[in-house]
């Protein structure tokens, strides 16, 4: 889901930067969390109803579609001149992990608290024991197999789009090594095309077998989380890869309306046959085309600082939300009864937990995790530097 690297050179080597990518990664960001709390438990134990972002799941297929786009946009040149799969490797890692490592350290001290507490539901010590160290470097722990991210379930997309990454660059860089230019471009998108026929495939049989695509979090969901993975990022790859082509034709659409329709396409609610159509109709056609409308916009001046705003929070928001929403009601409830007051219901709880997840993500995306990262660099990059020479650049040749 996040990426960096959003500008790069435009015509006239001015820079260009796709910001309502940016508020649309944020607006979703917005229903995954609304989706998230539909079962925020009451004080008085069970789950209230909140009909609200039935769909924010698809958000994930959003995310994988935006991150296909916008890690070409970033990376490909990159890839085909000089930089190295490991070192590509590196870098995602470095940008995912910080966030990531806080959302997992507050579920775990959550886990923890509940298990030496002995509250219902608590995991054992032998799961959260094994977790910890597999999912602090967003790896599955597949020793738990019902919780495979067990402190920060939302976790498991990035592991999927980790994956997805390392295939993507081990592709564009064997590619350029054997081929010209211009049989590389066609190799690789014949293999992107490929792909998003296998995924589209395996998204039609989850829809049949499953009835949704609401799959991912435990291990046995690994050919939807795979078809899911598969099909939206090979699909954002191509759209960027081919954006000359059809970025003219796209009409441009002021941001706020962008915005109000990634939100209204992930509220709807459906149950049946309705639901897997809605699930295949939004992952086949509706998220391409939030992408491709939202890379041709450009928002007004007064519109640049959320969007801007709206692309800092969303990482942060969706990789600390779940943990956040599990210490408010593990917490919350008790401390009130403690002081001998009421507990609050749940409309309170809502607006105190969305609320606390939204500061801790921009607290996180402004502050701490950019000084995370610079440590985390500090801390790799040198070990990487000393275990693999740096190669000599080739002769230039006169160019």
């Amino acid at each position: 889901m996040p990426t960096d690297g959003l500008s790069s050179a435009g015509s006239g080597g001015h820079p260009h930067r796709y910001l309502a990518l940016d508020a649309l990664r944020g607006a979703a960001a917005f229903a995954v969390l609304f989706y998230h709390l539909h079962n925020l438990k009451t004080p008085d134990g069970p789950a209230s109803a909140l009909n609200a972002f039935d769909s924010g799941y698809l958000a994930v297929d959003l995310f994988f579609v935006l991150s296909g786009f916008v890690i070409s946009h970033a990376y490909e040149e990159k890839l085909r001149a000089s930089l190295s799969v490991p070192n590509f490797m590196i870098a995602r890692f470095i940008r995912l992990q910080p966030v990531i490592a806080i959302g997992t350290l507050a579920g775990f001290a959550v886990a923890l608290s509940q298990r030496l507490l002995d509250l219902d539901d608590a995991p054992g010590f032998f799961a959260i024991a094994t977790s910890l160290p597999a999912n602090l470097l967003i790896l599955p722990n597949v020793l738990v197999p019902w919780g495979i991210f067990l402190f920060n379930p939302p976790a498991w997309s990035l592991f999927y789009e980790l994956a997805a990454n390392a295939v993507y660059a081990f592709g564009i860089r064997t590619g350029t090594a054997r081929k010209s230019e211009a049989e590389t471009g066609r190799r690789i998108d014949r293999a992107l095309t490929s792909i998003c026929f296998a995924g589209l495939a395996g998204l039609a049989a989850s829809v049949v077998l499953v009835g949704n695509l609401d799959r991912g979090v435990v291990l046995g969901d690994w050919p939807v989380a795979l078809a899911r993975i598969a099909f939206s990022f090979a699909l954002g790859l191509l759209l960027h890869r081919t954006r000359r082509h059809w970025m003219a034709r796209v009409p441009r659409i002021p941001m706020p309306w962008l915005m109000l329709a990634c939100l209204t396409l992930l509220a709807p609610a459906f149950e049946g046959a309705a639901r897997a159509a809605y699930d295949l109709l939004f992952v086949l056609l509706l998220s391409p085309a939030l992408v491709m409308l939202s890379s041709v916009t450009k928002p007004t001046m007064h519109q640049e600082k959320m969007a801007a705003w709206l692309g800092m929070i969303s990482y942060p928001l969706y990789a600390i939300h779940v943990p956040i929403k599990h210490i408010i009601e593990t917490v919350l409830p008790p401390g009130f009864r403690s002081l001998g007051l009421a507990p609050p219901g749940f409309v309170m709880l809502l607006i105190i937990t969305a609320c606390s997840a939204v500061g801790a993500a921009w607290l996180i995306g402004s502050t701490i995790d950019p000084a995370l990262r610079r440590w985390l660099s500090a801390q790799i990059l040198p070990l990487h530097a000393k275990a693999v020479p740096t190669p000599q650049p080739p002769q230039s040749h006169g160019t």
